[in-house]
Parts: structure tokens; C-alpha cells; sequence
């Protein structure tokens, strides 16, 4: 071969090797550009996967706490939230706890920068196998911070719903774990995934702390090897591997976790052993004993009271406790409160309940601080549940006579000036402008009574006419800014009426509202706003600590005050359903009752029957109101009160063991008299009230307390008698009078009176009762009365029970005299006005023949003989005498001749002697 074919060939070969080298350089440069191409293409790909991704912030992480609210001691009684949680630190969990968790869902997890490829690329070959093999079971590759990330940006922590799992999800999980790992700190994201994960149970539970506490009773610090690992293995399924539902699949998952822990060799085979021969049931305790609402084994123990202290911590700080984290301590008195909640849960032997329909509220204060002790919320609490309707505190009912002593009888004391020994009148009114008829629950009238005796009865007639003087004396404003003045939040200018006065017509309130009007007459007239909470702590620390103050306010004067709740305290042991709460201690009570009117007739309840009642007791410590009754009617159901319930005295038995279980032990005192209280005696029935006489019969006499600025005492002279409006006299001494306007001041009163209600001259109403006391029966009836004057000198007085009379006066005809007309009683100096007339005389007639419309009447002799010879005569001719007038349908003339003849007859027998 020549050196040029060489040559050809070598430049042949060499320039093949240059095509190869170039086709591979094509080759890599086209994968290149592909790569770019790919990668471009997939930074443009992730660059939209990473578009809508959440800003990551660190304090998005931290798990709110549930908040915690304790009794008067101290003790918790309540977790609240939407959540159950505490948050602890990573130094506060046990190494078995730490470990557990590492060995079983994250073992690289302090080496890893938040993505663990290893085990991502693992279970997602793990993952296509079983779809391949139709294996339902899939393995997860997700860090702690991946699955913090998960749980704090992409599921619904209630629900547990995350969103779809497809690869634009993953990308930002995974990014957003690689970002929190630069932010923070390995031992921080492990403690916030920890306090952050679901662990099933009752009352939504999480965190690691308040799972400790529910299965164990213990803290996370306190937990053992085995504890630890049933803890780590719950949150795979919390519902199914929860030892209270499933005790197998617990424990089978608990010994899964142990299992991890001996292979990546965080425990040896003896603590594998030990651990895994542990029951599971051996180490839980019961955790009904750990609910949210308490820690005895009720699950809603308590919840009445719970359900009003988060309505009032969010009122004071304008936050809901079931999302803000606090600490709120409150004066409930946890023995009083298991006394309510065992009343409303039916488990009183002493307090009957006669049907599943009838409802109750309880509630007690400190009446000197208005402090809420306890609260139960009704039998629908009794039943279980939360945020129920809270009877006590959001239901509104008329009161009823519940009310008089704080509104009709505390303001006639303050603005009318009564003693408690005060006489009222029972009797049929009618409402002001209408024709509507107040009647007593009995429809019996009284007459006039001892105030006491109305009030312990409850009798309504009394209660409406002291109100309406007040208003009278008062005015309208004043009454109804006192009754809102007392915290009736329903209570309007425009819905106030006379009604008001008996616990009716617009007039409701809860029981919540009543017992802190009430209370006013414990602690001297002032009017504390009822609460519950004592200090608000914000767990967070970013606001100062709230200790809420209510001022007390003075509505009504302390002497008023202390006279209304005498009458309280007398009642208790004279009144039927409070005697039941007597003590050797003073007890001040009221009851209340409320009808159906015709509202009942629909459901067949007889109309007037009875739908609630009330019962109002009270010391000098504390206040409890109790309603009892039926929410609506129901047809057929007997939804209201007949004698055999309320004979059972519920309201009663209720009072007593809640006034037990907070004053027997206490054993309070007396309410502290006022100075301003003094004691006055004085004649029964007199108002102004006056001086007893000098041996005045007792019976007529009576003591009570009054203020002292309206202890004033009159004499019974200074009695009021009509004013004389007209008055004519003729010079034949004939003297006219205008009719004295009560016609029966004209006799000496009985002691029964008529009090029937009148529409014109015609009864509406037809009543007769007791009369306590008359001035006629100390100075006799009233009197028409006529002084004759002869130069400023008296020359004589006439007196009749007639209007129209002659005046027997020895005056010659033709003199000038004064004649002066005038209303007195019989007897005495008490006596109207006068009317004097000027004239001159023309002679008198001796004998005057009465009006025809007047029965005649005779003044009887002083002589004692005559006086029974009269009478005597009187009763033989049909007519009768009365206090030494005789009066009969016989003509006075003829009575007059009568008594004539007697005389003589008299003379001649005493002549006869000598």
C-alpha cells in the first residue's frame, strides 16, 4: 500500500471519529437542550404549583389552648373551646414520649431538612405495589414538618378533610416544610407538632398534654414506656385506635409502635418485653371522670353555670373563650352547685316531680357582693347537653306576687311613709279606665287587715291600690325608673302599667333578674350587678389579666329596705309552702304564682288554673329565686298546676335544700337594723297614724317599724271630717246642710264593712268585710251640728242626724244671732269647717217634723232608768236603739208623749212614797 493510500485512509478513519464525536455532542447537546427544555418547563410547572401557596409564618404553627375555667376554690371544672388543648414545651414531655413518636412516624426526623427522600421514594414504591396488587393498605412518607404543614395550612382540624391530595399540594407541603425549618428549630417544630395532632376521646382532644391527661390522669412528663407508645399510635386513626372504642386495634397498634422502638434501637429487648405485657385496660382510667365539664362523673356536671360564665367572659372582653385561650375563675360554690345539678338531673328524693314536662330554674347569689354561687339551668340540663336554654338566666316569666315586698311595699314604705303595722283594705277595685276587675287567686275580699297578713297571703287588691298611691304621691317616672333601676331589662316607659303591681300584665323577667332584685333588701337598698367571674387570665400573656368590679348603687333607702324584708321574715313561718325553710336562724321569703287566664282554654286547661310558680328565699348571706312550671301548653297534657301539685310544694322542697346546703353551716344572722328604723305604736287602722288613747281598749292598739323621718304621731282629734259645702238656716231656725258625703258616718260602724264595687248606685261586685277600727266607735257617728251666737255669746247648740232639722234654741223673736252649720262627731271637738249665717229671729218650732225621707230619732235622756224605758218602748213598736239615739218607724211625736207620760207616772209614784 503506497503512503498516500495511507495517508487517505488514516484521514478517513480520523475523520469518522470526529462524525462520531460530533453526532454524541449533538446528541448530549439535544438531551441538554431537552433538560433545559424539561426543566425549564418544569420550573414553569412549579412555579404555578408554587403560586398559590400560603405565606408561610411561624406563629401560624401554635395551637390555641382550650380555656379552663375554675370554681370559688381554685379547682378546674371546665375546659372549653372548639378544641381541647394545653400546649406544654418539648423539656416538659418524657424521653419515652420523644422516642415513641421518632420511632414510629419520623426516625430521621433531627437529620432530615424537612423532606426525607429516602422514605418519600420508599413509600411511594411501597404505595404503586399495593395499587398493583389491589392492596387497600398505603404508607406514608411525610415528615413532622411536612405533616405540621399539612395540618396547620391544608385540613380542617374538626372535620379532618384535607384537600386534594395531588402533586400541586405535595410541592407546597414539601416547600413550605423545607422553609419552616429554616425559621425554626427541630425541638420547636416536634413540640408544635405534638400539641397540634388529634387524639381522639370525648371533648374533642388535642395535644399531647390534655391526651396524657384523659387516658392517664397524668402529665405528658409522667408517661411510661408503654403509655407512650399507645399515645404515638393513636393519631394514625384516632377514632379506631382509641382503647375506649376499639381495645384490640389499640392494643395491636400500640405493640406496632414498640415494635419500632426496638429496631431502630431506641429501647432493648427486656424494656420490648415489659412493655408489651402490659394491658392496654390496665392503665387507662375512666374518662367519662375527664369530660369538659367537670371533673365528678357526671359528663355535664356543672354546665348551667359553664354555659353562663362563657356568655359573660365574652361580654367583659369582647372575646369568644372558645377560641381565645384564657383562664377564668369564678365564685361557684361547687356543693351548692351538685345540690342543683342533682335537683335538675332528678335525683332528690325530697323534690318530686309530678310530669316530664314541668320545667325548673334555680339560681343564688351572694347578696352582699352579687357573686353567683350556683345556677341550674332546668331538667333539659338535668338530660344533658350544653348551651341549652338556660331557664335561670335567658327565660323570661311574669313574677307574679314574688315581687310585691321589692316594688309595692318597699316604695309605700320610702314615698307614703307606712309602718309595717300598717292597715290596707282587701276589697274588689277595678284597673284605672278599663273594666277589667283585680281579684285576689281565692276571689274572696278581706276588708281591712293587718299589712302583714296581705303580704303573707299575697293578696292583690292591697298590692295595686299601694302602688297606685305611690304613683299618685311619686309620680309615674318614678316608679318605673326604680323598677328598671332594679335590673328588669324588659321594663319600659311605654309597656308599664298598674299590672306591674302583682308580678302581671307586660311584667317578665328571669330568675336571674329576680334574685338580684331581691337582694336589694339583704344588703341595705343596693343594687349589685349578678356575675359570675372573679379574674379573666389570657393564657397567651398578650393582655393584662381582667378582675371585673361592680359598684353597687343605692335605689332604694336602707331603712325602706329593712322594713320590706321584715315583712319577708314574718311571713316564713306563717305561710303554708315556706314553712319548710324555717331555721334557728332568720329565713326571709315570698312566694309567687301565675295563671293561665283563658289562655289555657285551647289546651282544656280550666281557666285561672295555676301555670307557674315562684318561691324567692333569702338570708343575710344569701339570695336564691326558684321558678317551677310549664314552658308552653299542651292539649290534653294537664300542663298547669291543680291542688295535688301544688300541695307538692316543689318550689318549697326546691328552696330548702339549696337554703341548706348554703346557710346551715353559716348559720347567718339578722339583717343589721337601719338607725333610721324606729318602733311606733299607735290606733289600730289610723293613717296618718295617732296616739293610743288613755285606756283605750289594746285591741285597738298596735306597734311596728317605721322610718324614723315619717314617725310622726297625731292626735285622733285631729281626725278629718268632710268639709261642709253648704250650709242655710231661715229666721224660723230652720237649718239646712248639704248631705254629709259618706252616709254611713251618719251610724256608728260595725265591724264588718260594706266593700263591694260600685258602677254608680249598682254593685259590680257585691262584698262585705272585717272593719278593724272607726272613729265612731270612740266619739260616736258623725253629726250634722248647729251653734247659735247672741253678741259673740253661745246661746245654745242643736244636733241631728238629719240634713234638714229645726233648731230648739230659747231665743226671743226678733234677736240678732249668728248661726253656724257644721259637721262633728257626736261625742268630742272634731268637726268640719263651719258656715256661719247672720239673721233675726222670728221664733222657733219646738217640735219639727223630720223629713219623710229620714226614720225618726230621739236623743235619750242621760237619766239611766229612762234610757232603758225608751229603749224598752222602742223594741215593743218595732224600731230599736243605738248608742243612746232610739230610732223607730213610729212618729217622734208620738215618742216624745210616750216619754212624757212616763214621767209623770214616775212623779206620781214618788209622791205616793210621802
Amino acid at each position: 500500500m503506497t503512503t498516500q493510500t495511507r495517508q487517505t485512509q488514516t484521514n478517513r478513519k480520523a475523520k469518522r471519529k470526529i462524525n462520531k464525536l460530533n453526532l454524541w455532542t449533538l446528541i448530549l447537546v439535544f438531551l441538554v437542550f431537552c433538560e433545559l427544555i424539561v426543566g425549564l418547563a418544569g420550573l414553569i410547572v412549579l412555579r404555578g404549583y408554587l403560586k398559590e401557596k400560603p405565606e408561610l409564618y411561624v406563629d401560624d404553627f401554635f395551637s390555641p389552648e382550650s380555656s379552663n375555667i375554675y370554681d370559688k376554690n381554685g379547682d378546674l371544672i371546665a375546659d372549653v373551646g372548639t378544641q381541647l388543648r394545653e400546649n406544654i414545651t418539648y423539656n416538659q414531655m418524657s424521653e419515652s414520649i420523644i422516642d415513641s413518636f421518632l420511632a414510629v412516624e419520623d426516625s430521621r426526623f433531627f437529620s432530615h431538612d424537612g423532606f426525607d427522600l429516602p422514605r418519600f421514594a420508599k413509600s411511594a414504591l411501597v404505595n404503586v405495589k399495593n395499587v398493583l396488587t389491589k392492596n387497600p393498605a398505603r404508607q406514608g412518607g411525610s415528615t413532622f414538618t411536612m405533616q405540621l404543614v399539612k395540618l396547620t395550612y391544608y385540613q380542617n382540624d374538626e372535620t379532618g378533610i384535607t384537600r386534594n391530595k395531588d402533586i400541586e399540594y405535595k410541592v407546597q407541603q414539601i416547600t413550605l416544610a423545607r422553609e419552616l425549618e429554616k425559621k425554626s428549630n427541630k425541638k420547636a417544630i416536634f413540640e408544635l407538632y405534638l400539641n397540634k395532632m388529634n387524639f381522639g376521646g370525648i371533648g374533642n382532644i388535642r395535644g399531647i398534654e390534655k391526651a396524657s391527661q384523659y387516658y392517664y390522669g397524668k402529665p405528658a412528663g409522667e408517661l411510661n414506656l408503654a403509655e407512650s407508645a399507645m399515645l404515638a399510635g393513636v393519631i394514625n386513626s384516632p377514632y379506631y385506635y382509641d382503647p375506649h372504642n376499639f381495645l384490640d386495634l389499640a392494643t395491636q397498634r400500640r405493640n406496632t409502635v414498640l415494635d419500632m422502638l426496638l429496631r431502630h434501637g431506641y429501647i432493648n429487648k427486656k424494656e420490648y418485653t415489659l412493655a408489651k405485657n402490659i394491658r392496654v385496660e390496665d392503665t387507662l382510667i375512666d374518662p367519662s371522670g375527664r369530660s369538659s365539664s367537670g371533673k365528678d362523673g357526671n359528663k355535664y356536671a356543672n354546665q348551667s353555670y359553664i354555659d353562663t360564665v362563657i356568655e359573660e367572659a365574652e361580654r367583659i372582653t369582647g372575646l369568644d373563650p372558645l377560641s381565645v385561650a384564657m383562664e377564668i375563675y369564678t365564685y361557684m360554690d361547687p356543693e351548692a352547685q351538685r345540690v342543683m345539678d342533682a335537683i335538675q338531673s332528678d335525683e332528690v328524693e325530697n323534690v318530686v316531680f309530678p310530669d316530664d314536662l314541668i320545667e325548673i330554674a334555680m339560681i343564688s347569689e351572694n347578696n352582699q357582693t352579687g357573686e353567683i354561687v350556683a345556677i341550674g339551668g332546668g331538667r333539659n340540663y338535668g338530660r344533658g347537653g350544653s348551651m341549652l336554654l338556660n331557664h335561670a338566666t335567658h327565660q323570661y316569666k311574669q313574677p307574679g306576687s314574688s315581687i310585691k315586698p321589692i316594688i309595692d311595699y318597699a316604695l309605700a314604705f320610702e314615698y307614703l311613709g307606712w309602718a309595717t303595722s300598717h292597715v290596707v283594705t282587701d276589697k274588689p277595685i277595678m284597673y284605672q279606665g278599663t273594666n277589667i276587675i283585680i281579684k285576689n287567686a281565692n276571689e274572696r275580699y278581706g276588708g281591712q287587715m293587718p299589712l302583714q297578713y296581705a303580704v303573707t297571703w299575697s293578696l292583690n287588691t292591697p298590692a295595686i291600690q299601694a302602688l297606685q298611691d305611690v304613683i299618685n304621691t311619686a309620680g309615674w317616672q318614678t316608679v318605673v325608673d326604680y323598677i328598671k333601676s332594679l335590673g328588669f331589662s324588659q321594663v319600659t316607659e311605654d309597656n308599664f302599667d298598674i299590672g306591674f303591681a302583682i308580678g302581671g300584665s307586660n311584667f317578665t323577667c328571669t330568675a336571674q333578674e329576680l334574685m338580684a332584685a331581691h337582694a336589694i333588701l339583704m344588703n341595705g337598698g343596693k343594687y349589685i350587678q349578678p356575675h359570675t367571674i372573679s379574674k379573666i387570665v389570657f393564657k397567651n400573656g398578650t393582655k393584662e389579666p381582667i378582675n371585673p368590679t361592680y359598684e353597687p348603687v343605692q335605689v332604694l333607702s336602707p331603712e325602706s329596705a329593712y322594713l320590706a324584708a321584715s315583712l319577708m321574715y314574718n311571713l316564713v313561718p306563717q305561710y303554708t309552702y315556706s314553712q319548710l325553710l324555717q331555721r334557728d336562724y332568720p329565713v326571709y321569703a315570698k312566694t309567687g304564682t301565675t295563671d293561665w287566664g283563658t289562655e289555657g282554654l285551647e289546651y282544656n286547661i280550666p281557666q285561672g288554673a295555676s301555670k307557674e310558680v315562684w318561691m324567692v328565699s333569702e338570708t343575710s348571706q344569701y339570695t336564691t329565686a326558684v321558678w317551677v312550671g310549664y314552658e308552653k301548653g299542651i292539649k290534653d297534657e294537664n300542663t298547669y298546676f291543680d291542688d295535688y301539685k301544688l300541695n307538692l310544694n316543689i318550689q318549697g322542697r326546691i328552696s330548702n335544700e339549696i337554703l341548706s346546703v348554703l346557710n346551715d353551716e353559716l348559720h347567718p344572722d339578722f339583717i343589721p337594723q337601719p338607725e333610721g328604723v324606729v318602733n311606733i305604736t299607735h290606733i289600730l287602722g289610723t293613717f296618718p297614724y295617732a296616739y293610743p288613747l288613755q285606756d283605750m281598749d289594746p285591741n285597738l292598739i298596735t306597734t311596728g317599724l317605721i322610718r324614723a323621718d315619717k314617725a310622726q304621731l297625731i292626735s285622733l282629734e285631729e281626725t278629718k271630717i268632710e268639709n261642709l259645702s253648704s250650709f242655710t238656716i231661715n229666721d224660723q231656725l230652720e237649718a239646712s246642710f248639704a248631705p254629709y258625703p259618706d252616709a254611713s258616718k251618719l251610724t256608728v260602724a260595725e265591724d264588718t264593712m260594706d266593700i263591694s264595687l260600685y258602677n254608680g248606685e249598682n254593685a259590680v261586685v257585691s262584698a262585705w268585710g272585717k272593719r278593724l277600727f272607726d272613729e265612731s266607735w270612740i266619739y260616736g257617728p258623725i253629726r250634722y251640728k248647729v251653734r247659735i251666737r247672741v253678741n259673740g255669746e253661745v246661746r245654745g247648740e242643736a244636733v241631728s242626724d238629719n240634713a234638714n232639722f229645726n233648731v230648739e234654741v230659747d231665743i226671743p223673736s226678733g234677736t240678732n244671732i249668728e248661726a253656724c252649720g257644721y259637721y262633728g262627731f257626736e261625742n268630742g271637738n272634731i268637726q268640719s269647717n263651719e258656715i256661719c249665717v247672720t239673721l233675726k229671729t222670728s221664733g222657733s218650732k219646738k217640735n219639727p217634723t223630720p223629713s219623710p225621707d229620714k226614720e225618726p230619732t230621739i236623743q235619750v235622756p242621760n237619766n239611766t232608768a229612762d234610757k232603758e224605758t225608751v229603749r224598752a218602748w222602742a223594741t215593743s213598736h218595732g224600731g230599736n236603739c243605738i248608742d243612746g239615739e232610739v230610732k223607730t218607724s213610729k212618729m217622734k211625736m208620738e215618742i216624745q208623749l210616750w216619754m212624757h207620760l212616763t214621767q209623770i207616772l214616775s212623779l206620781i209614784k214618788t209622791l205616793t212614797k210621802y
